[in-house]
């Protein structure tokens, strides 16, 4: 269907294209004729109205929403974690946007393939005018966003030693259901992403998309509320390299690679039944995708090409994507000089996002592309490089690349190559 609809879009977009000349070709014969200006303005409203009927089989423009935090981040950079009961001194303080989904959302834009809007809700404080005029300079829609009266979230953030210690205080009010209700229209969207938060409202969208088949992703950190509700609808599941255990009970510490698969393919058939895969981001470890079994056409294709590199490590330092114990692992980028973590994970998900949805609104299925190797290898190496760049600045969002990164660039190529 969607493959048909493509085809539509762009056969009516050449009728647009061929009628507007014609018409105007038209049109200036006539002057050349001294043809009278009532005949003119006949024909221009006849051309008016044509166009005007064929503009409106045009398909809507395709958005991704992101639903959840948006906050205040200060980021203090010192040399070490204070003890207890003592004085340091930082070297620098900003004060930047943050939150997991804002943060997500500007990566999508900053790579220029989607546009995005943000659903969450702030104070009509100073910090809440703040946040929403840094989302609006990075071209995320806020038009969906509440105000409220009370205090926006604030994260104050220490930054040390290439570590990061958060300590988040939350915002006086959540986002309400009756919001969302009054304002959001999901066809509008080719995707949803959720962090999580605000979870009465949150869980009620992710059933409107389930109700009206439109596919979701959730950022999975640590047990939640609504977060069960929420996995167990959605088509991606994005998690730290800490959930798998904490949701089973175990310990954290495991350095097993088949472990590892062993525990998240647990957490993904217990509580994301429906999803067609689960992706894992491991810090400096780098990540790695895991498909969901009764997602696979072939289940026995998911081990016939183990210890098989799918990309291979190149000299601008694009890491190695290999196929191990039934996933798809791709490393960190070596060149990467870390200066802060805050907001990694977020910017992966914004490249991954960003990668995988427009690929699959120009045509191919969302089955067809995440069952490939080759494409889910690129699209993973292009999130790890959106992280990596990140990674280099302080803050979540100072390092974020543009599509007009040479890596990315590139990346973009070969996957549009591999698409034709």
């Amino acid at each position: 269907q969607t493959s048909k609809h493509q085809s539509s879009s762009k056969h009516h977009r050449s009728i647009n294209k061929r009628t507007i000349v014609d018409a105007w070709i038209v049109v200036v014969n006539m002057l050349k004729l001294k043809t009278s200006l009532y005949q003119i303005f006949a024909l221009h409203t006849v051309f008016s109205a044509v166009a005007s009927s064929l503009s409106l089989t045009m398909p809507p423009e395709r958005k991704i929403l992101c639903v959840g935090l948006a906050c205040l981040d200060t980021i203090a950079t010192i040399d070490e974690f204070p003890a207890p009961d003592s004085k340091v001194r930082s070297k620098s303080l900003h004060n930047y946007g943050g939150g997991n989904a804002a943060n997500t959302a500007v990566a999508i834009s900053r790579l220029g393939k989607l546009k995005v809007d943000l659903l969450t809700a702030v104070g009509n404080d100073s910090n809440g005018d703040n946040i929403l005029k840094e989302l609006e300079m990075e071209n995320v829609g806020v038009n969906h966003v509440q105000r409220y009266d009370g205090d926006s979230a604030w994260s104050y953030i220490l930054v040390a030693n290439d570590t990061r210690t958060i300590i988040h205080q939350p915002a006086s009010c959540e986002m309400s259901i009756d919001h969302v209700k009054a304002g959001i229209n999901l066809e509008e969207y080719c995707a949803v992403h959720f962090d999580c938060r605000h979870p009465e409202a949150a869980v009620y969208l992710a059933q409107q998309c389930v109700d009206k088949g439109i596919p979701y992703s959730v950022d999975v950190e640590r047990p939640r509320d609504g977060l069960l509700a929420l996995m167990k609808g959605a088509s991606i599941i994005i998690s730290n390299a800490d959930y798998s255990s904490l949701a089973l009970g175990l310990p954290p510490d495991t350095k097993d690679e088949r472990e590892i698969i062993c525990r998240f393919e647990k957490v993904l058939k217990k509580q994301a039944p429906n999803a067609a895969f689960g992706i894992m981001t491991r810090g400096a470890a780098g990540s790695y995708l895991i498909r969901s079994r009764t997602s696979f056409d072939d289940q026995s294709n998911l081990d016939n090409h183990d210890g098989m590199i799918l990309l291979s490590k190149e000299s601008n330092a694009s890491p190695r994507v290999e196929r191990r114990s039934s996933a798809l692992w791709c490393d960190v980028f070596s060149d990467c000089d870390v200066v802060d973590t805050t907001g990694a994970g977020d910017a992966f998900q914004g490249g991954f996002l960003s990668a995988l949805w427009s690929i699959v609104i120009t045509g191919p299925s969302f089955a067809k592309i995440h069952n490939n190797d080759v494409i889910m290898a690129h699209v993973l190496r292009m999130s790890a490089r959106v992280a990596a760049r990140k990674n280099e600045k302080v803050g979540a969002r100072e390092g974020l690349p543009s599509h007009e990164d040479d890596i990315i660039e590139e990346e973009s190529r070969r996957l549009q190559a591999l698409l034709e």
